[in-house]
C-alpha cells in the first residue's frame, strides 16, 4: 500500500462513523422482493469511453440512480466528491471516479477506503451501449440500449451485467430522451424485478 493511499485509509477509517450513520440500513435486502443490489451503500458512476458521449452516459446513469433510490442507499458521484471534499480528498476521489469511468475497477486498497470511509459496498457501472436510429417499415425507430455492471468491493468479484433496452417509433423532437427512460426503466426493473406486462413492446413489434 503507498503512504498516500494508506494517509487516505486510516482518514477514511477515523472519519467512518460521522460519516456511515444510519446509511447501512436498507430497504429490501437480497432476494427479498427481488432485489439484486447487495447491502450497502452502492455508488452509480456513468462509464465514459470519450468526451463526446460523457453526456449521454451522464444521464443514463442520474436516471438509473434516480430509478432504484427506492431499493437502496445510492450513491451519485456529486454527493462522492462533496463527501471526500470535506475530508479534504477530492482530488483522490475524482481521479479514482475518472478511472472507474475509463473502464476499471477499484483496487484493493480503493476498496478498502470506500467501505471504512464512505460504507460503499458495491460500484454500478452504466454504460450507454447502443443509440441509434434506424427505419422500419412504417417509420424510424429510435434505439436505446443501457447496461450496468455490479462490482462488489468486499470479494473484489463482478457480481453481474444487466441490460435494458428501448425503442420509440415516429417520435419528433424528444425521442432519444424518451428511449432513454424507456431504456433504463427497463434495466431498473431487471435490478429490481417486478411483475411487469407491456402492451406497448407487442405494438411496437407488430408495427415493423
Amino acid at each position: 500500500m503507498s503512504p498516500r493511499i494508506a494517509r487516505v485509509a486510516l482518514l477514511l477509517v477515523l472519519l467512518a462513523p460521522a460519516l456511515a450513520g444510519c446509511t447501512l440500513t436498507w430497504g429490501p435486502g437480497p432476494g427479498e422482493a427481488g432485489n439484486w443490489l447487495p447491502l450497502g451503500r452502492t455508488l452509480v458512476l456513468a462509464r465514459v469511453d470519450s468526451e463526446e458521449n460523457r453526456p449521454t452516459a451522464e444521464t443514463a446513469a442520474e436516471l438509473l440512480a434516480t430509478a432504484l433510490e427506492d431499493a437502496g442507499r445510492v450513491v451519485r458521484v456529486r454527493e462522492f466528491a462533496g463527501q471526500a471534499r470535506a475530508l479534504g480528498i477530492e482530488a483522490w476521489a475524482r481521479g479514482l471516479v475518472a478511472r472507474l469511468q475509463r473502464g476499471g475497477w477499484p483496487t484493493g486498497d480503493e476498496a478498502l477506503a470506500l467501505q471504512s470511509g464512505f460504507a460503499v459496498g458495491t460500484v454500478l457501472a452504466v454504460e450507454v451501449t447502443g443509440y441509434d436510429q434506424v427505419w422500419g417499415k412504417f417509420g424510424k425507430f429510435t434505439r436505446v440500449g443501457v447496461a450496468a455492471q455490479a462490482w462488489d468491493l468486499r470479494s473484489a468479484q463482478a457480481l453481474w451485467r444487466l441490460r435494458g433496452e428501448s425503442e420509440v417509433e415516429s417520435m419528433r423532437g424528444r425521442a432519444f430522451q424518451y428511449s432513454m427512460e424507456q431504456a433504463v426503466d427497463e434495466l431498473a426493473v431487471a435490478i429490481r424485478p417486478k411483475l411487469e406486462v407491456s402492451l406497448v413492446k407487442a405494438w411496437r413489434y407488430w408495427r415493423r
